[in-house]
Parts: structure tokens; sequence; C-alpha cells
């Protein structure tokens, strides 16, 4: 990534780097708690960013080969299938 303007500076996916330590800033985490601030009792963390990625994986699947694949995790064998079921139609 571009230090100055924030874009990135990868080509493609194929050389798309994770983020390590080095590269995220210090985090400072604030736990909202006392009376009123939630009369349900309702405790919960992290639970979106896990729930997300698997449906944006598959949507992205689904677009670039025409179909959608059923079920996670999309291994091999279940996008062949669905692209099996596909050509089958």
């Amino acid at each position: 990534m571009d230090q100055t303007t924030g874009r990135m500076l990868n080509p493609n996916m194929e050389y798309y780097r994770l983020a390590g330590l080095n590269d995220i800033p210090e985090l400072v985490v604030h736990m909202m708690t006392g009376k009123g601030y939630d009369e349900r009792g309702v405790i919960g963390l992290g639970e979106p960013p896990v729930i997300s990625p698997g449906a944006a994986i598959s949507n992205a699947v689904a677009n670039a080969i025409g179909v959608r694949v059923p079920f996670l995790p999309l291994t091999p064998d279940r996008v062949l299938a669905a692209l099996g079921q596909k050509a089958g139609a």
C-alpha cells in the first residue's frame, strides 16, 4: 500500500500481502458496561466479522463461475459438482 495515498500497489490478488503486526496500529479497546447499557443482559463480541467473509467469498465464486455452490467450505469437489449440475441442466 502506498503510505501517502493509501492506494493498493498490487496488480492482482496473487501478490496481495496480508497485514502483519507491524502494519496495524495499536488498538485501544473500550468495553461499554454498566447499568442501563444493555438492559437485556446480552453480551456479544466479534460475531459480525466471522460471518461476513464466507458469504462474500461464496458470492464472488458464484459470480465467477455462474452457479452457486450451496455449502461451505468451498472445496474443489463441491465447486466441480456445482459446475457439473450447471452443465447437465
